[in-house]
């Protein structure tokens, strides 16, 4: 039977309900002032963070409607549970600057490009089903150097940002220029990478990055995410190759005294080694690309509340790749309607320019959000978003889609 939507948003507005009547009576209880849903845990959860444990478990529920355009309309819903524990090696054992990361993941659902038949991914939590080891890696500090070693997630690492992050569509994350030019995705949500990953920071706001990976996350090259499914399945060599990240950046916002207007600006290249296809047909010997970031607040209202802007560009080489060149731009306003300080409004547009050899008919996909994190209380959030979607998967004889979404967060 069908789920419709209706059906869908009802559920999930009827889990965050309690928070709604609170806000409405003016009797919130404690709970909906905690960073947890699940409190202290009676004291335990404080006592082993003392010991250098820390727990964090978090869920995402969403649900989105192609309601026209596309290659049909529907209904989807995705779920993302997320739970990890951090050892702090000082506390535990005495190892000075040492920490342990173990992370697990849970999605389930059905992805929204089913319907809406795009490339540029209508929601970052979109994946294979399963429930998976995730990130696991050692870190250790060393003054100006940071080291990582372990199963790691390279977008983690080189694509942040302080602006882009709330928008909900896959590509204001992981740049398509990287994702969709490499093989099965890179290690990034929601399939790490053996490898390492050092960070040198010059000063206290300049730095440089660099990491090297498993060419291969799926270990399939037919892109089977199947045999990785549960991120147990570990293989390096056999042509699979590897994939490297390079970045230089200066972040303004790690000297900011909350009362100027802050920027952070890099700029980054990634390599793979494995053999590609061009596009007529030959073999060749890897794939490589560029990308720049900029976040800058351009008005300061107060503390974090004002209007942010961000940008990205990004290019990989032609013959081979997928999306010749990319680029995201948009805005983010903290606190826009008054007295809610906490509350995010993003507007986002994404545009990736398709490689002239891949067809006549294939030019460009581009995406325009509009999104509004209403932040209930510090452990859940609710949000609504609408994307409008330019020439699914490039192809002009497909209608646009309007993909309209609801998503609940929860931190427990």
């Amino acid at each position: 039977m069908p789920v419709k939507l209706e059906q869908i948003v009802f559920s999930i507005l009827m889990i965050s309900s309690g928070v709604f009547s609170q806000e409405k009576t003016g009797k919130a209880s404690s709970i909906w002032d905690q960073e947890a849903l699940l409190g202290d845990w009676g004291g335990v959860r404080s006592a082993f963070f003392e010991k250098g444990y820390e727990f964090n478990f978090e869920y995402t529920a969403e649900v989105f409607s192609n309601v026209s355009g596309g290659g049909k309309t529907g209904n989807v819903y995705n779920g993302l549970g997320y739970a990890s524990v951090g050892i702090d090696a000082e506390k535990i054992l005495d190892w000075s600057g040492v920490n342990f990361h173990f992370a697990t993941l849970w999605t389930h659902g059905v992805s929204p490009g089913q319907y809406t038949g795009n490339e540029l991914a209508v929601s970052n939590i979109d994946a294979y089903d399963g429930l998976r080891l995730h990130e696991f890696y050692i870190e250790k500090e060393f003054e100006k150097l940071n080291l990582k070693i372990g199963n790691l997630l390279a977008d983690e690492d080189f694509v942040g940002s302080v602006y882009r992050e709330v928008l909900i569509n896959d590509a204001f994350g992981q740049t398509a220029s990287w994702s969709a030019n490499t093989l099965n995705g890179g290690p990034a949500f929601n399939a790490p990478g053996l490898g390492l990953h050092l960070r040198y920071d010059i000063s206290k706001a300049v730095y440089m990055q660099a990491g090297i990976y498993d060419g291969d996350v799926f270990d399939d090259a037919n892109g089977d995410p199947a045999i990785n499914q549960h991120g147990t399945h570990f293989e390096l060599g056999n042509g699979q190759g590897w994939t490297s990240l390079y970045q230089i950046g200066y972040n303004g916002f790690n000297v900011s005294d909350g009362k100027d207007l802050p920027g952070w600006y890099r700029l980054g290249a990634w390599h793979h080694t494995s053999e590609f296809e061009k596009h007529d047909g030959a073999k060749t010997d890897g794939n490589a690309g560029i990308f720049a970031s900029i976040d800058k607040l351009v008005f300061r209202e107060q503390d974090e509340q004002g209007l942010g802007l961000f940008g990205r560009m990004g290019a990989a080489k032609r013959d081979r790749s997928r999306f010749h060149w990319t680029m995201e731009t948009g805005m983010n306003y903290k606190g826009l309607i008054p007295g809610r300080d906490e509350d995010v409004t993003s507007l986002g547009y994404i545009y990736g320019k398709h490689s002239h050899e891949i067809a006549t008919v294939k030019s460009h996909e581009s995406v325009l959000e509009l999104t509004y994190l209403y932040q209930v209380s510090p452990a859940v959030y609710i949000q609504p978003d609408i994307q409008w979607i330019n020439r699914p998967s490039g192809d002009n004889a497909v209608g646009d889609a309007w993909a309209i979404g609801l998503r609940v967060g929860f931190t427990f």
